[in-house]
């Protein structure tokens, strides 16, 4: 009896992971599954975007994102302020980086950064 019981509870636990077919492989990345990855934007978000430049876009897709950060234009500090003003076609990706990610890639002088990556 006992090993009967312990038999069908293998068959279901196998079934129920033979149903479920989440291999990394067989996801597709939608806009809805890279927004779950709250430190980018990414590529495809940027497409599908109605914003007419970066500063709007980072508003609309990532609200939560900090006003206050020191940008980049790909790894260079953007000093004159305009990275977001650029029209979001000539943009691959945009990351948020928390200061403790900004200093170990920019050095100790940087405090939150927002990384525009272009073509």
């Amino acid at each position: 009896m006992r090993i009967a019981a312990l038999v069908l509870g293998i068959v279901i636990s196998a079934a129920a992971c033979a149903s479920k077919q989440t291999a990394a492989a067989d996801q597709q990345v939608t806009a809805s599954t890279t927004r779950a990855r709250t430190n980018v934007i990414s590529t495809q978000e940027i497409r599908e975007s109605k914003a007419t430049n970066l500063a709007d876009l980072i508003r609309q897709s990532r609200p939560s994102w900090p006003r206050a950060v020191q940008v980049f234009l790909n790894n260079d500090a953007d000093p004159s302020g305009t990275a977001l003003q650029r029209a979001p076609s000539t943009v691959t990706e945009i990351r948020y980086f928390t200061r403790s990610e900004a200093q170990a890639k920019w050095g100790s002088r940087v405090n939150e950064v927002i990384q525009v990556v272009t073509r």
